[in-house]
């Protein structure tokens, strides 16, 4: 069950990470492959806004356009030429793409759509922030676009200031050193604008990271055992055990994390892988929690609690379930919190639509609710000898819908605990003895002091034997039958065992047996007189004649 809630957790992760990468991926602003040439329509804040060819917003996007291409080229014509050295103008515009996708994956709404620039932004009127990363010793600087003359027109450009910081910007890149030494085609853009070298190792990450928590989960669990082996409870030993896979789980997450710092993901690619560690972290988490509540549950029966309250051991199972069910709801949300959803919202949703579930499931709610009442109400625990709506049994389990008994015939009922909240229930195992209860007919030839002498030989018998209840043994002449006389017996044997029962029974009654062969009377047996009356020829003719005059 937990390997299912555990898989299914995972999904619910992904599921709910996966929108945001493609959110992020939407709404930065990078262009499609094929945008319109020069002055385009775009959709801000609902307003339809007409951008400049010779705006800000043309610039930039036309820059990523070009590296994104690959055409590096091209996108140099964004750069001020003034401030870029002799032949190194595709070198910087690949670089300072590499430095925007690591720290300022650029939303191209908030870049000015106008030619004049953002005019309210307290920068001078040909200059425009683009954004800030971080330099070598971690304090932000500014990307800016100058607005110049060029060829006869106003165009807007990286600033000469914004190039000069280019080399260093890039120098602290964790992953400069590959992207200076691997063939261009590991360096293209792959699928959601991340490279295929990013991929391949990304790739690669993963079975490694899953290696280096196999390798360490071990002197992790023994470093755990020794600590919680100073303890005087066992629970805490059960649980290192059973926390193995929860272990590996987190050292994958941790170097996972480690590792993925020099693959240098561009922003949104980043924010998405680490949001996926949170969220396996998160499972990792509550797996342990499932993990304790499962070591707590076989630990409970058999603890001085358990024995101090035996009433509610039966609990424990039903109980177990429930909180198990209750924390992979709690987990659910906690996933779905940790990728930005409104929990509020949700809940809010899914107590309208918990109306109309209530009622196309009012069956499964009766159920679960007669769960419930069977547990607070405990009419049986597991392991009674019941009998209970025409099935007579031993409980086997109490579950969220379903009660089990296993029947005589070794076969196993289910009874929806729905009916059998409502149902009569016989509990045999409450009972602390048994009772035995016979009718023995006697011949009618037997006279009253025969019966007599049989009666309280029969009642000394019971009385002396080391089983039966004294308080209540009765041996009485019950009723003149149609072939027999009774004598009707009845005690209580103290035991709870049923096979014992029945051999005490056994031994009773061959004692019976012997008393009254002893005294000479016999068992009686159904019997029945039959009269046969033969009627002449002659005495039927005279009763014709009679009735004839």
């Amino acid at each position: 069950m937990q390997r299912s809630l555990l898989m299914t957790a995972l999904g619910a992760a992904v599921f709910a990470a996966f929108p945001i990468a493609a959110v992020a991926q939407g709404t930065t602003g990078r262009p499609a492959a094929n945008p319109a040439p020069a002055v385009e329509t775009a959709i801000a804040s609902g307003a339809t806004v007409r951008v400049d060819s010779a705006s800000p917003r043309a610039a930039v996007q036309g820059f990523l356009i070009a590296t994104r291409a690959g055409d590096f080229g091209a996108a140099a014509e964004a750069l001020d030429r003034d401030a870029v050295p002799a032949g190194r103008g595709s070198d910087l515009a690949r670089r300072l793409k590499s430095v925007l996708d690591a720290h300022l994956w650029v939303d191209l709404d908030r870049v000015s759509p106008f030619a004049s620039g953002d005019t309210a932004d307290g920068l001078p009127r040909d200059r425009e922030l683009l954004g800030e990363v971080p330099d070598g010793s971690g304090r932000l600087q500014p990307v800016r676009l100058a607005r110049v003359e060029r060829d006869g027109a106003t165009r807007w450009v990286f600033s000469e200031a914004t190039i000069r910081e280019i080399d260093s910007w890039y120098a602290t890149l964790p992953d400069n050193w590959v992207r200076e030494h691997l063939p261009e085609a590991l360096l293209a853009n792959g699928p959601f604008d991340v490279l295929w070298w990013q991929w391949i190792a990304l790739l690669t990450l993963i079975p490694l990271a899953i290696v280096i928590g196999l390798v360490f989960a071990a002197p992790t669990q023994s470093l755990l055992r020794r600590v919680v082996s100073k303890t005087s409870n066992e629970f805490d030993d059960a649980l290192v055990s059973a926390a193995w896979g929860p272990i590996v789980l987190l050292w994958a997450m941790a170097s996972s994390r480690i590792l993925l710092r020099w693959v240098a993901l561009a922003a949104p690619a980043q924010a998405f892988v680490v949001g996926l560690q949170k969220s396996l972290a998160i499972v990792a988490a509550f797996w342990i929690i499932l993990r304790s509540i499962t070591v707590l549950q076989d630990a409970l029966p058999v603890s001085a609690w358990a024995s101090r309250h035996p009433a509610l051991r039966s609990l424990i199972p039903l109980g177990g379930r429930i909180t198990r069910v209750l924390v992979f709801a709690l987990g659910i949300l906690t996933l779905v919190a940790s990728f930005g959803y409104p929990v509020a919202t949700i809940l809010a949703g899914l107590g309208i639509g918990g109306i109309a579930v209530a009622l196309g499931a009012q069956k499964s709610l009766e159920h679960f609710f007669g769960s419930l009442s069977i547990g607070v109400d405990q009419p049986f625990r597991v392991g009674d000898w019941v009998k209970v709506d025409g099935v007579e049994g031993g409980v086997e389990a109490i579950g969220l819908r379903s009660t089990r008994i296993r029947t005589l015939d070794h076969t196993v009922v289910s009874i929806p605990n729905g009916r059998l909240a409502e149902a009569p229930a016989e509990n045999f195992g409450e009972r602390e003895r048994i009772r035995l209860r016979a009718m023995l007919g006697l011949e009618y030839g037997t006279s009253s002091a025969t019966m007599r002498v049989v009666r309280d030989a029969i009642e000394a018998r019971l009385r002396a034997h080391p089983k039966t209840w004294p308080d209540r043994v009765v041996v009485r002449f019950n009723q003149f039958s149609a072939s027999s006389l009774d004598l009707e017996l009845f005690c209580w044997i103290e035991t709870t065992d049923i096979d014992e029962f029945r051999a005490i029974r056994e031994e009773l009654f061959l004692a019976i047996m012997e008393i009254v062969e002893s005294s000479g009377a016999s068992f009686a047996y159904p019997t029945s007189t039959v009269m046969l009356r033969t009627e002449t020829v002659e005495s039927r003719k005279s009763k014709v004649e009679r009735l004839s005059s």
